[in-house]
């Protein structure tokens, strides 16, 4: 069996108790740990059988690599896809892969021209109740989407990620780059983007709303700081009339059109699937289907996901219609 090795760049709380275990799930074989706190990668190393853990990204070998996985600080990504790419190795980052869309181009630039797979993770569009309604617009019965509400909304950020980076931004990069690429993913016609920041007591809420008039298409992505937890909506109305509705990702309802044949008996909503409770953490999330994506990705396999994990050039969607609305709003990607 052909075997990725990795190097996992960051051991903090994502890339050391998420992607390390959802990795090795993935059927990837991390060979080394790197975190400027050396004593946390050894500990991680010790703790899952890792052979070996570096201080810094020049205490490495990459000569028998294959891949990086990168979980660091928003600023840090960018620069160090490039030393991955530089070094000729395929490449998982976390999202934000880059802190505005300029750099995604340059990113997206560099990696088209090495030739490497660079995927991004944590988007959602792998979770399993993601993928469940996915499966159901892919029988075909429901028609074609028209209009996809998302809704993502938590705790945090209540402060710009780091020096030079916009609060606005920092809302991107943490909570707006799901809603807006789930939103896009699933309902791509959107050719003009406008936006509101809207009023709250706590944090930050953003609306932003994508519209193709010709082809009658619409999505809205609500993304902010304002909650106490994690909280997320998907509702996706199609051209026949039904609503597919998924909440928190653990619960998938079908609201059926009145068109219908079934409506007569029971025009009520459907149950299609419910979250097992034992299924939680990075699994239900989708951080291990997107890992075993990348992985056969770089195998030349087929593809656990059917090609719906997002690498670099897909999230440029998202970026372009964020930047739209910062423009609209005379306020930087950087402060």
């Amino acid at each position: 069996m052909a075997v990725v090795r990795a190097l996992i760049v960051g051991c903090g709380s994502h890339g050391g108790e998420v992607l390390l275990p959802a990795a090795l799930t993935a059927g990837i074989q991390p060979v080394g740990l790197v975190d400027t706190d050396l004593d946390k990668a050894k500990a991680l190393a010790e703790q899952w059988g890792v052979p070996h853990a570096y201080g810094c990204l020049d205490e490495a070998p990459t000569l028998h690599l294959d891949a990086a996985i990168i979980a660091l600080p928003v600023a840090l990504h960018a620069g160090h896809v490039a030393w991955a790419i530089g070094k000729d190795l395929h490449v998982f980052v976390e999202k934000p892969p880059a802190t505005d869309l300029a750099q995604l181009r340059d990113l997206v630039g560099q990696v088209d021209a090495a030739d490497r797979v660079c995927a991004v993770g944590m988007n959602f569009r792998c979770a399993e109740g993601v993928q469940e309604l996915l499966r159901r617009l892919d029988t075909g019965r429901h028609g074609q989407p028209t209009y996809v509400r998302v809704v993502q909304v938590a705790r945090k950020p209540l402060q710009p990620f780091g020096p030079g980076l916009s609060m606005e931004a920092s809302l991107f990069y943490a909570q707006g780059i799901h809603a807006i690429d789930l939103a896009l993913t699933l309902a791509p016609a959107a050719t003009a983007i406008s936006g509101q920041r809207v009023r709250v007591n706590r944090g930050r809420l953003c609306v932003v709303v994508g519209e193709d008039h010709d082809s009658g298409t619409r999505i809205e992505a609500s993304f902010g700081s304002s909650a106490a937890g994690l909280y997320h909506e998907l509702d996706v109305f199609c051209d026949s009339g039904d609503l597919l509705s998924l909440r928190n990702l653990s619960e998938l309802l079908y609201l059926p059109g009145g068109g219908q044949p079934d409506v007569a008996d029971y025009p009520g909503a459907r149950v299609l699937w419910r979250r097992s409770p034992t299924n939680v953490g990075y699994t239900a999330a989708g951080y291990a289907t997107e890992l075993a994506a990348f992985k056969a990705r770089v195998l030349g396999e087929p593809d656990p996901a059917g090609g719906r994990a997002a690498i670099l050039t897909d999230l440029l969607p998202a970026y372009h219609a964020f930047d739209q609305l910062l423009t609209s709003w005379e306020v930087p990607w950087t402060s």
